[in-house]
């Protein structure tokens, strides 16, 4: 997990072996990607992120 984004995580299937751990992730969103369009708490988990 560490290093990776969003992206990638769902595409390997984090979000359904560790769901507890992805919604961490999205939850109290400040940052929203402009390519995908996930949103999380911290912009380094986005691929281009932008602060909402």
């Amino acid at each position: 997990m560490a290093g990776k984004k969003l992206c990638e995580l769902v595409k390997e299937g984090f979000h359904k072996e560790d769901p507890k751990a992805y919604k961490g992730l999205l939850r109290g969103a400040k940052h929203a990607c402009k390519r995908c369009g996930r949103a999380a708490t911290k912009a380094k988990c986005l691929c281009k992120p932008t602060r909402i």
